[in-house]
Formats: C-alpha cells, sequence, structure tokens
C-alpha cells in the first residue's frame, strides 16, 4: 500500500509562492502534514461509528481505551516511534476479516475506498478499524516539547521510526496475517514509476507476512487510467516482477487487465470518454488461469453502470 493518507496537489506558479513557502518553512521542521486538528475528536467519532454500523464481529469496543493506547506515541520523541508502540492498539481494535474480502492496493487509494463502498463489496485495510482510526490523518509530538506540532510532522524522508508510518507498518503487517482465501490486489497501470513499488508497504510489509495456510489465491487487478496512460500491464515490468515474487513463495496467482467491475465505477466519472463506450469497451483480460476471461455484454454494462451510478448518490 502507498503512503495511505498522503495526497498529493499542485498549484500554479505565483510571484509570491516562494515568499509564502519561506516563511512556513521558517516554522516547519519536517517534510510532512502537520498533526491533524481535532485529531483526538475524529479518531473516537470514526472509532464510535465504526463500532456502530460497521463491526463484522459481535461485541463492542471500548473506544477510549483505543484513543489512549493510541495517543501513547504523543509523548515519544517524533523520530523514535516504532510498530510495536501500536501493539495495545492494534490488540484493543482488532477484528477479524472476513474470508476473501481483503483488498491490498498500491497508488490507487480513493478507487480502492470507492470500490470498496464501506466494506459493502470488501474491506481492505483503510476499512478495518484500526485502519480507519488513521486514514489521512498525520500527528506527532514537538520534536524537544511536550505539545502536538501542528505544523509539520517527519516522514521517511527524515527519519524511518516515526508516528505514521510506524502505524502504517503495523496495522499493515496485521491486515495482511488475517488475510484469508482468494486475497485481492489492486495496483495502478498508468502510474509511471511502476504498478508494483518493489519498495513499499505492500511489498515489505504485507507480502512477507501472508499466512500460506489461510490463502487459496491471488488475484491482481492492474487498473489503468480512463484515456491513458499504459505504463504497464499483466506480465510487464514491475507487475512481472511481482508476480515472479508470488511464484517463487508458492502462491497460486492470475492477474487482470482493467478488471471490468473496477473499470465500470471509474466509467461512471467519464461516462462520454471512447473508452467507455458500450461498443468499444475493452474485456479484461487475464494471465495465469485456466478460464479464459471475457466480460463485454452491452446488455450487462448498461444496468451496471445505472447501478453504480445510483449507489454514488446514496
Amino acid at each position: 500500500m502507498a503512503a495511505p493518507g498522503r495526497r498529493s496537489w499542485r498549484l500554479r506558479p505565483l510571484p509570491w509562492l516562494p515568499l509564502l513557502l519561506a516563511a512556513g518553512a521558517a516554522g516547519a521542521q519536517w517534510s510532512g502534514e502537520g498533526t491533524s486538528r481535532h485529531l483526538q475528536s475524529i479518531v473516537l467519532g470514526r472509532c464510535a461509528e465504526y463500532v456502530a454500523l460497521l463491526s463484522p464481529t459481535p461485541g463492542g469496543k471500548n473506544c477510549t481505551a483505543i484513543w489512549e493506547a493510541f495517543k501513547v506515541v504523543l509523548d515519544k520523541d517524533p523520530c523514535s516511534v516504532f510498530p510495536s508502540d501500536y501493539d495495545l492498539f492494534i490488540n484493543l481494535s482488532w477484528h477479524s476479516i472476513p474470508r476473501d474480502k481483503s483488498l491490498f492496493w498500491e497508488n490507487n487509494h480513493l478507487l480502492v475506498t470507492s470500490y470498496a463502498e464501506n466494506t459493502r463489496r470488501f474491506m481492505p485495510l483503510c476499512d478495518v478499524l484500526y485502519g480507519r482510526v488513521g486514514d489521512f490523518l498525520s500527528w506527532c509530538r514537538q520534536e524537544n516539547a511536550s505539545g502536538l506540532d501542528y505544523q509539520s510532522c517527519p516522514t521517511s524522508e527524515d527519519c524511518e521510526n516515526n508516528p505514521v508510518d510506524s502505524y502504517w507498518k503495523r496495522a499493515s503487517i496485521q491486515y495482511s496475517r488475517d488475510s484469508s482465501g482468494v486475497i485481492y490486489v489492486m495496483l495502478n497501470g498508468s502510474e509511471p514509476t511502476g504498478a508494483y513499488p518493489v519498495k513499499g508497504f505492500f511489498a515489505d510489509y504485507e507480502i512477507p507476512y501472508f499466512q500460506k495456510d489461510k490463502i487459496t489465491r491471488i488475484e491482481i487487478w492492474v487498473m489503468h487510467e480512463i484515456g491513458g496512460p499504459n505504463v504497464e500491464s499483466c506480465g510487464e515490468g514491475s507487475v512481472k516482477i511481482l508476480e515472479d515474487r508470488l511464484e517463487a513463495m508458492g502462491f497460486q496467482h492470475s492477474c487482470i487487465n482493467d478488471h471490468l467491475p473496477v473499470k465500470l465505477l471509474k466509467c461512471v466519472d467519464h461516462s462520454t470518454h471512447p473508452d467507455c463506450a458500450l461498443n468499444s469497451a475493452a474485456p479484461s483480460t487475464r494471465r495465469g488461469a485456466s478460464l479464459s476471461y471475457t466480460e463485454q455484454s452491452a446488455s450487462l454494462i448498461v444496468p451496471l453502470l445505472v447501478a453504480l451510478a445510483a449507489g454514488s448518490q446514496m
């Protein structure tokens, strides 16, 4: 998984921008976003909502105790927070993951969240309680003081053992250990640096912790942006590296280019684009499976698009 909760954005060049950045940099020690405002309220609120509406396991969770376990890292030096510091937090917020519902990803966080539809289709890490409470948030203590740093927090560019990366490392390890049945992986085949980062959360903190005796097979979906570019597909570049790695580990695996249900969801926002035209919708292609895969019936695409569009309004 790629740096969860990190959004990328761009500004048009402005003549006063260097002065503004210089002024901000004067008070920003680290390269990452500062602590999210109202952090405690957000964590407690997300926990309460999840327990009330989404938890797949009977029995309640003590959200106050979960917050107390989480905030322990806020008393530590921002470059001395380790994955193990979240052990109690994980233990208190842990719940099982339904079989065949795990969805791993790289470089397509928002698409995964949309397709999972709040645990209705799948349960990616950001839809597990211990992943949900920290999604798209940042947090750290000031380096030489007891208060929170609202201006900046360290990332891996500053130091390895920072609060947010250590959180996601620990959560990723737990999520991988608990995943079972068919494992799904969504990659971005339009990512310029490659669909599968050979150094990243998925490669370093998820794949190594797969429990082989609990996993039936692994299915990779390489999705491309509507209109391209098509940088990598199944059997190419870094995707081939991933396939070879899974093969060496003894996992049965297959790969699909532009898994049609996910592509239909993308087409809801690009309904007039030629890539989404009913008479030219390219079928998904599958590698490494015994059955060929052709999902190109226009009679199915129309109601699916209508259903997805309706669902997005709910």
